[in-house]
């Protein structure tokens, strides 16, 4: 019976998955780069505004160690984010990718800091910048659900860089997206890790034990 209908299960997953990922980033393509510079802007500030208020209640201070994606393609742009961690004194890493379905390594970045092509292509700190464990993660996605729950790209990596830190110590999970990427319910499957927060251009979406609650511009 397993035989059966396993595989069955996992191609109707993949495929739920790769239409949703494809509509999904098809609209963030179309953001003129007003609405992204706008977007940019709104997210850092907030974004900075939840930092602080994670940083204070954890009595972290300017220990909280924070990793930011370095945006790619149409993500949407965190680098004002991270001027505004570092100039407020927060310790920045940004991920390092050494293989699919493997956790990430974050290490140390400083505003200005060269960086280097990882194996993948993507734009990386070098290996002698310390990697450093953060307590909050800024994740790019293809689409979100009022669950909390995301989609990524199909490599299975923020999956398992999660679950890897969750093990080891309490981190937030911040997914940054366009609030067209929103979609009615992301298929999930056991791996899936949930979301703290969701950060668009419109709105910081918090996510709790016992539900979800949208929080207000003001709130944060």
């Amino acid at each position: 019976m397993a035989r059966t209908f396993l595989p069955c299960y996992c191609f109707r997953m993949s495929d739920l998955k790769a239409e949703l990922r494809r509509r999904s980033l098809a609209r963030r393509d179309l953001v003129t780069p007003r609405e992204a510079h706008e977007a940019a802007a709104a997210v850092a500030d907030r974004s900075l505004a939840l930092v602080e208020r994670i940083a204070r209640e954890a009595s972290l201070g300017d220990s909280l160690v924070v990793s930011v994606y370095w945006p790619i393609r149409s993500e949407l742009n965190t680098r004002p984010l991270i001027d505004a961690l570092a100039a407020e004194g927060y310790r920045v890493t940004l991920p390092v990718m050494h293989r699919v379905r493997h956790p990430l390594v974050f290490r140390d970045f400083t505003p200005g800091d060269d960086l280097v092509k990882g194996p993948f292509g993507l734009s990386e700190p070098s290996e002698d910048k310390p990697a450093l464990d953060p307590d909050i993660v800024f994740s790019p996605l293809a689409a979100f659900d009022r669950r909390g729950f995301r989609l990524g790209y199909g490599g299975g990596i923020y999956d398992a860089t999660l679950s890897a830190l969750r093990a080891k110590k309490p981190v937030i999970a911040v997914g940054v997206a366009y609030s067209c990427q929103e979609a009615d319910h992301v298929p999930i499957e056991p791996h899936d890790q949930r979301l703290d927060f969701v950060m668009t251009e419109q709105e910081t979406i918090s996510f709790s034990e016992a539900g979800m609650k949208t929080s207000s511009n003001a709130a944060l």
